[in-house]
């Protein structure tokens, strides 16, 4: 059952920063990111070391009213590694 609960919320954490990132709630989103979290976009062409750059690096690209996104992620595949970390795909369109 605790399995269940934590897949939950990861996938719960995973919708959160899509509509983040889509309303451009920087601040909101901020906070589904670890200090030292890491990111790479465009298949590692864009890559960062935590959460201020990850962050500049979003507003940035995403700045502008012209620029409109819809993200829509379904079908996790959330493994539990270890009591406190977990990898997942998503399917993204």
């Amino acid at each position: 059952m605790v399995d269940l609960q934590e897949i939950e919320a990861i996938k719960r954490l995973k919708y959160t920063y899509c509509r983040c990132l889509d309303e451009k709630r920087w601040d909101e989103m901020a906070q589904c990111l670890t200090e030292d979290a890491t990111a790479a976009y465009s298949d590692g062409q864009y890559s960062f070391a935590g959460r201020e750059a990850i962050m500049q690096f979003l507003r940035d690209a995403l700045a502008g009213h012209h620029m409109i996104t819809s993200h829509r992620v379904h079908q996790p595949e959330i493994d539990l590694t270890s009591a406190t970390a977990a990898t997942g795909i998503w399917a993204l369109d």
